[in-house]
């Protein structure tokens, strides 16, 4: 979603794989010069297993900040390449105060710029339906930030939902966040929280689901 999530209230609270291989060498005892040397076969050469390390698991991208800027653009990348579409993009932070993301540029060479602040706090998976927002205006062809409507809003957030679930990413996870926020209303992009009901219901998300999320992440804002 495009729309000013409390930038001012984000301030304040939005705070490899090691491969080991084993030769094994085999001796040899050494014959009596006086004795006939024996004709060997060499034994078979035994393959060795590979010895993996377990990679540590990877940490919930739902309700942590990101590591730093680089899994944002992972995050960008892969939500990019479930939409289906060849989009050439990148990704810069953005002035502040301003907008979460702001998509400019077309399809070839787009460019989505995140708000500074929100870019170090804002979880990844909520980055990701965001960016895929981004990207649905491009793709669905749903107008400039400037000049949409509610209508068009609502059509980027279902696509650009698509396109982060098809990467991977919790959309309950994302609308309840949304909703740990203040509502907005404006005549371009509607109700934010409207939005968020009407996403659910196309998804079929239940409402306690989403309630369930939306206290977690309300909590987890009062404590910091």
């Amino acid at each position: 979603m495009t729309k000013p999530l409390s930038p001012h209230r984000l301030l304040n609270r939005l705070p490899p794989l090691a491969v080991s291989a084993l030769i094994v060498f085999q001796s040899c005892t050494a014959l009596p010069m006086s004795a006939p040397v024996p004709t060997a076969r060499r034994p078979a050469a035994v393959a060795q297993p590979t010895i993996r390390r377990p990679q540590a698991a990877r940490p919930d991208p739902r309700y942590r900040p990101p590591i730093n800027f680089k899994e944002l653009q992972s995050v960008a990348g892969e939500v990019a390449k479930a939409s289906g579409r060849k989009i050439r993009w990148r990704l810069e932070l953005g002035a502040d105060p301003g907008p979460l993301a702001r998509i400019s540029g077309g399809m070839d060479d787009c460019i989505i710029r995140l708000h500074p602040v929100a870019a170090r706090q804002v979880p990844p998976n909520t980055w990701a339906f965001i960016i895929g927002h981004e990207f649905a205006h491009r793709v669905e062809n749903l107008g400039e930030h400037g000049d949409t409507n509610p209508a068009n809003e609502l059509k980027a957030d279902i696509a650009g939902a698509r396109y982060a679930m098809a990467a991977g990413y919790r959309l309950e996870a994302f609308l309840g966040w949304v909703l740990a926020e203040p509502n907005q209303t404006s005549n371009s992009h509607g109700s934010l929280h409207g939005r968020v009901w009407a996403i659910a219901t196309h998804f079929g998300i239940p409402e306690n689901v989403l309630q369930a999320q939306a206290k977690r992440y309300a909590n987890d804002r009062a404590a910091h």
